[in-house]
């Protein structure tokens, strides 16, 4: 069996594959905690966000790959927020 020296995807926003390998090493510790994202204005996690998402041969999920720099809404506040992660208990 050959092992692959590439992976299957390449995110587009980053400018290098390295750059991605780390960013990927980096998400996987955060992760390892438990989190939610909140609106920053009232903490409530009843939040949506604009993004494109693309499929992972590797992993066999969906990946972000991009929110246009837009802000996300809160629907109880009804505006654009800031996300703020909490911890979950």
């Amino acid at each position: 069996m050959t092992k692959m020296t590439h992976h299957l995807l390449f995110n587009p926003f980053h400018s290098k594959q390295e750059n991605h390998e780390r960013a990927q090493d980096t998400r996987r510790h955060v992760l390892s905690t438990r989190t939610t994202p909140v609106c920053g204005h009232c903490r409530s996690d009843d939040i949506t966000s604009q993004a494109t998402v693309q499929w992972s041969n590797e992993k066999q999920e969906w990946e972000l790959a991009s929110t246009f720099a837009q802000p996300a809404h809160c629907n109880t506040c009804n505006k654009p927020t800031e996300i703020v992660w909490l911890p979950l208990n």
